[in-house]
């Protein structure tokens, strides 16, 4: 079977999983924002935020770098285990150990034990990381995502128990613990399904471990960098604004990841062992990066139009009237949300190929953005300011990045970007004229969604179907062939 195929395929199983993964991602967030009050998102999601900026492992790259490295041998993948394991051991360690200083500051009480409990969940994880690798390498999504899908049930009807009993925030703790523990034991036995049985005698090759942190120590000033990207922003509304502040933020913020973690999950999964088999030849690594660009913007923008134009009656009826406050952030950053997967497939692209400083170079000037942008706005602003700040920082990395990406492939990029630019720029002010003599508001709330959300859906398929008709067909003709006769 071709690579081409291989890869689309794999698409295909990786798509198919993640609607499944949405579906009960949204019913879980319904459930749990009617169970608990945004005072626990809030404290869970400060925790977060000082455990991911002090855990090792997630800087270390090692993924990247096992799955850059050919062959798998029985050496790789036994250093990598142990890489990853005593790495999230340091890091459980240096989390302690930073509690004791967040424990003096006025933080929420529950914000120290929070930290640590994720720490040593996180070495659960890590014992079955390398087997997903391994997987994803070598392009069996069919394996790896029943896994993911699987784990994330388990992990949610668990959730929803303990928020039932009345754990509050340790639900959600109960989540990541649960998703970590049956993930880590689906994604071996998965590996041994596909064949590969790596020697059971552990064999840690330092001359492979220094190759592999070596390839990560490029990656590092990015992990760091991408840290504070993604969860400064939670610290800044939790710090100066507040923890039912931040609850409102992380709501907002996880509702306006539901298009892009449908696109990114599927292309960064998909593309990087794509890219990493392609990496030698120009043409059909341009052909690809186009395609998972293509797919980014169709997939993406009309789902987050659908979500901005109906956003306070979206959040009414799935969550409740407590978290219409919400509504005004979640407009900010559904935009934005659009712009996350175009920067993480760059991000595959430039792994694969080798290059990963260009990676950092974009994440450093994004973090540098949104500190010096977001922290005076939240000041001045409170949530919004932030909101304000997150969307400069996506301006300037999206800038940077696609800069970098002319510079290493042959692609036009003006003919991929301005078709669907020019569609949802009309879709919203097509939305706005007909709300202006249309009173949609006098529909039930689940009609209003609807319709709302069809408008703006339905305006920018006519239109990317007025600019590129053709481009679409042969696309979606392409992957169709591929999907049923397996041609290259």
């Amino acid at each position: 079977m071709s690579i081409a195929t291989r890869a689309v395929r794999g698409t295909a199983y990786i798509l198919a999983s993640s609607y499944a993964n949405m579906a009960m991602g949204i019913v879980y967030g319904i459930i749990m924002a009617r169970l608990l009050d945004p005072d626990d998102f809030g404290v869970f999601a400060l925790a977060m935020f000082f455990f991911t900026l002090i855990d090792l492992r997630g800087k270390l790259g090692l993924d990247y770098a096992f799955i850059h490295r050919h062959p798998t041998t029985d050496s790789l993948v036994t250093t990598h285990w142990g890489l990853q394991v005593g790495a999230s051991m340091v890091a459980l360690i240096l989390v302690t150990l930073a509690a004791a200083v967040v424990s003096r500051l006025d933080y929420p009480e529950a914000t120290v034990p929070i930290m640590i409990a994720l720490a040593a969940i996180m070495i659960v994880e890590a014992a079955g990381a390398t087997a997903r690798a391994a997987l994803e390498k070598e392009l069996a999504f069919s394996r790896s995502t029943v896994v993911v899908t699987g784990s994330l049930l388990l992990s949610y009807l668990a959730a929803i128990g303990l928020a039932t009993s009345g754990y509050s925030y340790w639900a959600l703790v109960g989540q990541v613990a649960v998703n970590a523990a049956a993930g880590g034991v689906g994604f071996w036995w998965a590996y041994h399904r596909l064949g590969r049985r790596p020697s059971i005698r552990f064999s840690f090759n330092r001359d492979i471990a220094r190759w592999m942190l070596r390839f990560g120590a490029t990656l590092a000033v990015g992990a760091v960098a991408t840290v504070i990207l993604l969860q400064f922003d939670n610290f800044l509304v939790g710090a100066f604004v507040g923890a039912a502040a931040l609850g409102y933020y992380a709501m907002a913020y996880k509702v306006a990841q539901w298009p892009t973690g449908l696109v990114t999950h599927v292309v960064s999964r998909a593309s990087l062992p794509t890219y990493a088999k392609l990496q030698n030849d120009q043409v059909r690594l341009s052909k690809a990066f186009e395609l998972s660009l293509w797919l980014i913007l169709t997939v993406a923008t009309p789902l987050a139009l659908a979500i901005f134009v109906s956003a306070p009656d979206f959040l009414i009826l799935l969550f409740g009237e407590k978290w219409l406050p919400s509504a005004i952030l979640l407009r900010f950053l559904i935009v934005y949300s659009v712009l996350r997967p175009l920067l993480d497939d760059t991000g595959a692209l430039f792994t694969a190929i080798g290059k990963p400083r260009r990676i950092t170079s974009v994440l450093v000037a994004q973090a540098v953005a949104l500190i010096v942008v977001a922290t005076p706005l939240t000041l001045a602003f409170d949530a919004v300011g932030t909101a304000a700040g997150v969307g400069v920082a996506f301006v300037v990395g999206i800038s940077l990045t696609y800069r970098f990406v002319s510079q290493t492939i042959a692609i036009d990029l003006k003919r991929l970007f301005l078709p669907p630019t020019i569609a949802a720029i009309g879709s919203v002010v097509t939305y706005f004229a007909l709300a202006g003599l249309i009173e949609m508001n006098a529909l039930p709330i689940l009609a209003r969604v609807v319709v709302k959300g069809g408008i703006a859906v339905g305006t920018f398929a006519v239109l990317v179907l007025l600019f590129e008709r053709n481009t679409l067909l042969d696309r979606v003709g392409y992957i169709w062939r591929l999907l049923r006769s397996g041609a290259a």
